[in-house]
């Protein structure tokens, strides 16, 4: 065999080595670069403990601003709530909660009460 022709395949050789090498440092480079790692202050919330500040939310709506029949259908809610945890409420019940507790805090921050002695408050 003449001694280009061995040249050649050691430099072809070489040249697939390079280039399978560049290629896995590629492919590691860009698995780093999509992986998510969680940071210790981040604003992400694992589900039990957002469930948790959901539950207190919720319980924190004062029944005696609502109307009437908020108020029976906030304590049918909480009750079950209660009973079977957040997963058991279906997503308009919990978008009901959201929405009341929501206007609650805004009522909250307003400072704004229903009038003494109206026996029926405003609904929310």
């Amino acid at each position: 065999m003449p001694n280009w022709v061995a040249a050649l395949v050691l430099a072809a050789f070489i040249s697939g080595a390079l280039i399978h090498r560049a290629w896995r440092r590629h492919r590691e480079r860009r698995a780093a670069a999509r992986r998510v790692v969680e940071k210790p202050n981040s604003y992400y919330f694992p589900k039990h403990v957002q469930d948790q500040f959901d539950r207190e939310w919720y319980e924190s709506i004062r029944l005696d601003h609502l109307h009437e029949v908020n108020r029976e259908e906030v304590e049918r809610l909480l009750a079950r709530i209660r009973a079977e945890g957040l997963d058991s409420l279906r997503r308009d019940e919990r978008a009901f909660l959201e929405r009341i507790a929501r206007l609650e805090a805004a009522r909250e921050r307003r400072g704004t009460q229903p009038p003494p002695g109206d026996p029926w408050p405003r609904p929310a």
